[in-house]
């Protein structure tokens, strides 16, 4: 009898090779832009929201 392994395969996996990266890298939906959250993403303030836009495509990632 032969078996079967099956695991759940993330978008990611079949998207990109593994690469290493740091902890808290944010991924654009839209354009695929990766960088980490306190780097190059444009901050948007509005009393106590924020939220954070792509530098390439100006898609909003988060709103929290």
């Amino acid at each position: 009898m032969t078996s079967i392994e099956t695991r759940a395969v993330d978008a990611a996996d079949t998207e990109r090779p593994r690469q290493r990266r740091r902890k808290g890298v944010l991924f654009c939906p839209a354009c695929g832009h990766e960088s980490h959250v306190g780097e190059n993403w444009a901050v948007d303030r509005t009393g106590d929201e924020r939220a954070l836009r792509c530098p390439e495509c100006e898609t909003v990632v988060s709103d929290r």
